[in-house]
């Protein structure tokens, strides 16, 4: 096998993986092609397991009995000397020439009765992490040769790559899954994303189902590796505030390095400020549970009581489910926080590309500069007043901003002619708003905001293009901008015709309405002028 068709087969292989939608979706796509497109005889992707074992995420042909009959571990049991487990274990492909002449042990009997010759084992990886390994079977010997492993050597960097994007998603949505599965106490905990009433509600299950008189919560700063305080309730000193706990000092350090709830007493705290606190206010026993969720320390909550009691297991299983729920809650709230600003970040990103190629249009179409600028401010100012808002109003906003889009599949020779266009020049030009809708159509976060480039050239009488709508056929948002395109390019010169007065321009306007324009626009347009002129 020549190392182009290995390439390309497996370029063929790399565009299913990135158009995936899930991990299952990558990965089935991938077993498929690597056994259609390389001749082998099965292909599976095993997953790594945390108890050692390696379970088969994919195979292909679906069918084939062999992945089922085999038993495959990572780690350095018996079961863990195969190809998969060493090339999981040690991070590095495993090539097996010819099956038969190497110690094959456990599984040589199975994989001869199938009529594998020889193996390859790459482990897919990401930022360092094995997430499980590319397992490839031929029915020849030496099948694998040096350009085969060079390509499955890049190819499964790509793969790991997937793995990693796919699991974080999926592992997200488990998280949002498992919110919405619980009850009571995590119904009313995790139900607000605000962490202000994450945490009062948190406390206040504290102090009534578990009889605490006290609690603080104190967040732990990777940075620093130290914890502060964030909240508190019963407490009656503001130096507690201003605290900072090294992890591994004094009891909540140790709580918070040792990951385990600890007990003292009064005289058991070793904590200066806090023995003073439990001494004036009379607290006998205090507790430190470490807030844990997905491994990850994010804190520690402290429990003060003032009565010595001799809590039950059932106590003390609440106090860490209670504990974990808030943990768990925190981290989600975290994480919603970052996707907002993730998806801030991505809508001004999505501005600023429209907002650019706005640019470049005006700058092509010289004699309408900034024009595209002007009408977006104006249009959003009319739809602010028929009440559209929010994402409707994102969507009208990029729609004026994009109006002639289309323009770029106009001939510069018609589009930059400085003067009035011929019948066969017009019937070109006119052709812009499909332009524009078949150019934006094939984004898909744009195609909420194609009604102005495609529809606003129609007239309320039913005379514009391309589709000769009428009335209120065509949507609000380009009878809106019909009105202030007109505008705009009435009150700005052309290179045939000066600019007209605003007086004329307004004139021209409300003698249109009804005909050209829809009389409810005009009427808000001409309230809106009023106050500007």
């Amino acid at each position: 096998m020549t190392a182009n068709k290995i390439l390309n087969s497996l370029y063929k292989v790399t565009k299913q993986v990135i158009k995936g939608l899930t991990l299952k979706e990558r990965t089935e796509a991938v077993a498929k092609l690597c056994v259609e497109e390389l001749n082998l005889k099965l292909c599976w992707i095993g997953k790594k397991q945390k108890d050692g074992s390696v379970s088969v995420f994919v195979q292909y042909p679906p069918e084939h009995p062999y992945p089922g009959k085999i038993k495959v571990r990572w780690d350095e049991s018996e079961y863990g000397s195969g190809p998969t487990g060493k090339a999981i274990r040690f991070k590095t492909y495993q090539v097996l020439q010819d099956i038969e002449s190497s110690q094959y042990k456990l599984w040589l009997s199975t994989a001869k009765k199938y009529g594998f010759k020889s193996s390859a084992s790459f482990p897919i990886i990401a930022d360092g992490e094995v997430f499980g390994a590319l397992n490839l079977y031929a029915n020849k010997k030496n099948f694998f040769n040096s350009k085969i492993i060079e390509a499955f050597v890049s190819f499964s960097e790509i793969l790991g790559i997937a793995f990693r994007n796919a699991l974080f998603f999926e592992q997200s949505i488990d998280r949002l899954n498992k919110i919405t599965a619980l009850r009571n106490i995590d119904l009313s905990i995790i139900s607000s994303f605000d962490i202000r009433v994450i945490y009062d509600v948190f406390i206040n299950a504290a102090v009534n189902l578990l009889n605490i008189d006290a609690v603080s919560i104190l967040v732990f700063d990777e940075a620093t590796q130290e914890l502060y305080f964030k909240v508190q309730r019963g407490l009656l000193n503001d130096e507690f505030k201003k605290q900072r706990i090294k992890i591994g000092q004094f009891i909540p350090g140790k709580a918070a390095r040792e990951r385990k709830i600890l007990k003292v007493s009064q005289q058991e705290m070793d904590e200066p400020l806090r023995k003073m606190l439990m001494q004036m206010q009379g607290f006998e026993d205090y507790y430190v549970c470490p807030m844990i969720s997905k491994g990850r320390l994010l804190g520690v909550v402290e429990f003060f009581q003032r009565k010595k009691l001799n809590h039950d297991e059932e106590w003390f299983n609440f106090l860490e489910t209670l504990t974990g729920q808030i943990s768990i809650a925190v981290e989600n709230a975290n994480i919603l926080s970052e996707i907002q600003s993730a998806k801030e970040d991505l809508l001004l990103a999505y501005d600023q590309t429209i907002e650019a190629l706005s640019f470049a249009l005006d700058l092509r179409d010289k004699e309408t500069e900034g024009h595209s600028q002007r009408v977006t401010e104006l249009t959003v100012k009319i739809a602010e007043k028929f009440r559209i808002k929010g994402e409707k109003l994102r969507y009208v906003r990029w729609g004026a901003l994009l109006h002639d889009i289309g323009k770029l599949g106009i001939p510069d020779n018609i589009l930059l002619k400085p003067g009035p266009l011929s019948s066969e020049e017009w019937e070109i030009m006119k052709k812009h708003p499909e332009y524009g809708y078949n150019m934006l159509s094939r984004v898909e976060y744009l195609l909420p905001a194609l009604e102005i480039p495609l529809y606003h050239h129609e007239k309320w009488d039913g005379s514009g293009y391309p589709r000769g709508l009428k009335g209120k056929e065509i949507p609000l948002s380009a009878r809106i901008f019909a009105v202030v395109d007109v505008w705009d390019a009435l009150t700005n010169e052309r290179p045939y015709r000066p600019a007209w007065s605003k007086e004329r321009a307004l004139q021209y306007i409300v003698s249109q309405s009804g005909i050209h324009f829809d009389p409810e626009v005009v009427k808000i347009f001409l309230e809106i002028m009023q106050n500007k002129i």
